[in-house]
């Protein structure tokens, strides 16, 4: 388990997102993503976590094909 706490405009979303993908491409569980909570305390904050999840990844795809 890890937390991850700090002020406001410190990056800890961006670090939620950095880490929620490190986990996903480093398990060998294709369903990993079923055991990843990352919590945070605002809707535009998941929001802003979601998007930079699906444009990362999005990206990978892109320069992984």
């Amino acid at each position: 388990m890890r937390v991850m706490k700090a002020s406001a405009g410190s990056g800890k979303t961006f670090n939620l997102a950095k880490t929620y993908i490190d986990l996903l491409l480093k398990a060998r569980d294709r369903y990993a993503y079923r055991h990843i909570l990352a919590v945070t305390f605002t809707n535009k904050a998941t929001g802003e976590m979601k998007s930079r999840i699906l444009k990362d990844l999005a990206d990978l795809a892109k320069t992984d094909s």
